[in-house]
């Protein structure tokens, strides 16, 4: 929660005091960032937003704060002498100054520019009587470099009507009820006391009109009918941007009135399904909208969506389960289905299973309030169905209750019959089937001019639709078409540097001719290495050989002839035993080539290099070497890949600072929950940022917020000093996987480790990514929509009117539409500014070796993802010390 809420947990969590840091200088080594390197010195506009009361200023004067950008520069104008409370009462009752934040004015903004000091400034062009309440970052800050492009976007701005507005009531029931159902209940017996319009939540009451009094009391009787009065206490009239809640409620009425189901926060139309019958399956279209508060207002964020359905039941699915599997056929049934998703037609609702239970059938007894029934009645009696199997066993979805929403305990148990039960989604079956994955895409795999033409369809849908439009006037709300009128920047094409050649990506980004053809920036040398395989894959292996004597002379690597071992069998244990056997201390890498793709086989490979014999490895499919034209370039993708796992590097690109780590971090979360999170930790070691330090922390399951950083943090520091003499003098940390519920969780409980860590000698600048948005936008060419080139840019109108963000199209795509991804500043101590933020973004983008040209999140996201994957898929414990210096993950 960000806000008064936010404040008010760090000021309850600040035990001691410290000295408030100053960071006002800029870089000088930052400049050749850029093409003309006196831009830099070129003031950049930052618009104050939300800003908050005076009354806070006593409260802060405690308060340890860096003064970086955002926030925390704000709280540092509060401990400004001038602005002091005398009132010692003031100052000792935090609640007591924070209760009047909501009803503060909220509209004040002024226009302030970049000076040496900021609090000077503030105190010219705010009025601390009317500053709002809104903390989590009151500056925008945009960038000016690149080339202007025009782009349209798939939001839709959200009108209202002057005439009316949103008021906000406190509900209250005397003698109190604690049943949310029934204070529903009593309160809807009033309905059209006050026009039949409202939303309600159990205590707040949300109208659109204004009632006569200030106190409104309503009677309602009980059960046993005893009076229950309705106390409705007007509160305040709601400003439009702090009804965002109510406003998704409303869209998710009006997409209910076209026929429309809801799977999770999406919305499908279950009447034109895209059916697929050589799978048996189906596609539903559908919508993913989000209201919020942008730069150019109140917004409506619309985009296609699809869900995938199976058309044969659960029931179905076991039974060829157990066909193919008798001795072990519950086994297979759990770890087939556990974790997945699954719709119940009858009610249209989702559910993820989580257990099925053997023991009981649709014939066993649950208790209800009326006394025992069995599964078969209740679904004929309140569903009308006849369940047909009497013997199948039953789906068990665990629903955590809102009561214990902080325990593990107090779930609520729903028990599914299997033959009214579809699954959804895409399994791992499905996935493995390229060729149905490809026939799949034909419909998900949506172009530029379809999402127009789908966006265009939806308004269309909710103006001509009476209920639809209805529900938003009630409201006094109107849909407004204006998603031609954004203006993004292109940053220019990169320049590659190989270790003899530098080359342009060009405008598509990507240089894989180059990348073959070019030696390596940094090579490790071929002289020991160990290469097993299966004896049938005899052939396989001297091509492999073969191929890369041929290559390695373009590349500049020398290879010497491998300890080539031969097994009879394919078993895992006689892979294990060979590499125990064979791996020394002088082993620099070892090649397994496996007859065929076995997860548990590429598992226990790992574990025995990267924990037991910490060894680089490399896993090759047999059947991928089989294709004698494809031989080549597949050889030459594995040596690329094999040099940068023995701690060399392939290519960079010219990132001008000096003494700056750039961290990555991410977490990896097992979809069936089987087994516990993992975090991983990247750490540049160089200036050129082609070497990196990897460590990982396993966590509980489902942690996202990161434990153990210190740790992390400390030994990549020492590793860094090690190399090059010193400490950095600045830390970029680019979080990936933080959602925007926990970006004030991330910003009070992450940050703070690097703090700590840090100390006063170190600046942080700290960049949470997020790549599940919704947001996409497109070249508009005289009505003909196409992907923007990579390096597009945009920080107005469709970003975050309260946050220091920005969006980057980093990579070209050759289906579908681009995603960009959403860049948001938590801090920045060191001034860089959007520019040099969003440049630096762009061209980590181009350091991930595993693809010769830009991917979607700079490579140390990329390279902390893959770390993170691999340890919780695969290996689920530590990884070896003397590896962390090393791409052994890739």
């Amino acid at each position: 929660m960000s806000g008064r809420g936010n404040l008010l947990s760090l000021f309850h969590k600040m035990t001691e005091t410290a000295e408030v840091s100053q960071s006002t200088q800029e870089h000088t080594n930052v400049r050749e960032l850029y093409a003309e390197p006196s831009a830099l010195r070129e003031e950049y506009q930052r618009t104050a937003k939300n800003t908050t009361t005076i009354d806070l200023a006593a409260s802060c004067n405690g308060l340890s704060i860096s003064n970086g950008r955002g926030r925390a520069n704000l709280l540092h104008f509060f401990k400004n002498d001038s602005y002091k409370i005398q009132n010692e009462k003031n100052k000792s009752d935090l609640s007591s100054s924070l209760e009047g934040l909501a009803s503060q004015d909220q509209n004040k903004i002024c226009t302030l520019k970049e000076s040496t000091d900021l609090n000077s400034d503030i105190n010219k062009n705010i009025n601390p009587s009317i500053l709002g309440s809104e903390f989590f970052c009151p500056n925008t800050i945009y960038g000016t470099k690149g080339s202007l492009v025009n782009l349209s976007c798939n939001y839709i701005s959200l009108r209202s009507d002057p005439m009316k507005g949103i008021y906000l009531y406190e509900v209250r029931f005397s003698p109190a009820v604690d049943s949310l159902h029934l204070r529903m209940k009593y309160l809807n017996e009033h309905n059209k006391k006050f026009g039949d319009i409202k939303a309600f939540d159990g205590t707040t009451l949300y109208l659109p009109i204004l009632l006569q009094s200030e106190l409104t009391t309503f009677i309602s009787k009980s059960f046993d009918n005893k009076d229950i009065e309705i106390r409705i206490l007007f509160k305040k009239k709601e400003s439009l941007k702090n009804c965002k809640q109510l406003y998704n409620i409303l869209f998710d009425r009006v997409m209910k009135t076209l026929n429309y189901v809801k799977f999770d926060r999406k919305q499908f139309d279950p009447s034109r399904p895209k059916i697929i019958p050589t799978a048996k399956l189906e596609v539903w279209p559908g919508y993913v909208t989000a209201v919020d508060e942008y730069d150019g207002g109140l917004m409506l964020c619309c985009d296609v969506s699809h869900r995938l359905l199976c058309q044969r039941t659960v029931l179905d699915m076991l039974v060829e389960i157990y066909q193919n599997n008798k001795s072990n056929y519950q086994d297979k049934a759990k770890n087939y289905f556990v974790g997945s998703v699954i719709i119940t037609r009858y009610n249209n609702r989702t559910y993820r299973i989580d257990d099925i239970c053997f023991s009981q059938n649709p014939c066993s007894q649950f208790e209800t309030r009326m006394g025992s029934n069995s599964y078969m009645d209740y679904y004929k009696n309140y569903h009308n169905i006849t369940i047909k199997d009497a013997k199948q066993p039953l789906l068990i979805s665990l629903k955590q209750s809102k009561k214990y929403s902080f325990s593990n305990t107090g779930n609520i148990q729903f028990c599914l019959i299997p033959e009214l039960c579809y699954l959804t989604g895409l399994h791992d079956e499905i996935r493995a089937d390229k060729k149905l994955m490809r026939e799949i895409a034909t419909f998900t795999s949506v172009t530029p001019n379809q999402r127009i033409i789908a966006l265009n369809k939806y308004l269309k849908n909710v103006s001509e639709n009476d209920d639809a439009r209805k529900i938003l006037e009630n409201w006094g709300l109107s849909l407004q078409k204006n998603n031609d009128n954004i203006v993004g920047r292109r940053i220019g094409a990169e320049l590659i540097y190989f270790a003899k050649q530098c080359v342009s990506a060009g405008l598509s980004a990507e240089f894989s001719k180059d990348a073959v053809r070019n030696e390596m920036l940094e090579i490790v040398h071929l002289n020991n290495w160990v290469m097993i395989h299966h004896k049938n894959d005899l052939k396989a292996a001297k091509s492999f050989l073969h191929n890369m004597q041929r290559c390695c002379e373009a590349f500049g690597m020398n290879i010497r002839k491998p300890n080539i071992i031969s097994l009879e069998n394919d078993r895992i244990d006689i892979y294990v035993d060979a590499l125990r056997r064979n791996i020394s201390t002088q082993t620099q890498i070892v090649v397994c080539i496996c007859h065929t793709s076995r997860d548990d086989r590429y598992s226990a490979i790992k574990k025995i290099c990267c924990s037991e014999i910490p060894v680089a490895s490399q896993v090759i499919n047999s059947k991928t070497l089989s294709n004698e034209t494809k031989n080549r370039s597949i050889v030459q993708k594995i040596i690329l890949q094999m040099n940068c796992k023995m701690g060399g590097s392939l290519w960079t690109v010219k990132i001008p600072f000096k003494n700056v780590m750039i961290c990555g971090i991410d977490s990896y979360h097992d979809p069936y929950q089987k087994c516990n999170s993992v975090a991983a930790f990247v750490a540049s070691l160089n200036s050129s940022y082609t070497q990196w330090f990897s460590k990982a922390a396993i966590q509980s399951e489902k942690e996202e917020i990161v434990n153990g950083l210190t740790s992390s943090f400390e030994a990549a520091l020492e590793c860094y000093k090690i190399r090059n003499g010193y400490l950095p003098d600045n830390v970029i940390i680019y979080r990936d996987g933080v959602g925007d519920g926990q970006l004030n969780l991330c910003a009070m409980y992450e940050i703070p480790q690097f703090e700590r860590v840090c100390g006063k000698n170190m600046k942080i600048t700290y960049l949470v990514i997020q790549k599940r948005n919704n947001t996409k936008f497109f070249l508009n060419n005289d009505n003909i929509y196409e992907n923007p080139l990579p390096g597009t840019v945009v920080d107005k109108y469709i970003t975050r009117s309260h946050m220091y963000d920005f969006f980057l199209v980093s990579q070209a795509v050759r289906h579908g539409t681009v995603s960009p991804m959403h860049f948001i500043v938590l801090r920045d101590d060191s001034n860089y500014g959007p520019d040099i933020i969003q440049k630096l973004s762009y061209k980590l983008c181009y350091l991930y070796y595993n693809w010769p040209g830009t991917v979607r999140i700079p490579a140390c996201c990329m390279y902390a993802h893959k770390m993170a994957y691999l340890i919780g898929q695969s290996i689920q414990r530590d990884t070896a010390r003397n590896l962390s210096e090393k791409l052994f993950y890739l």
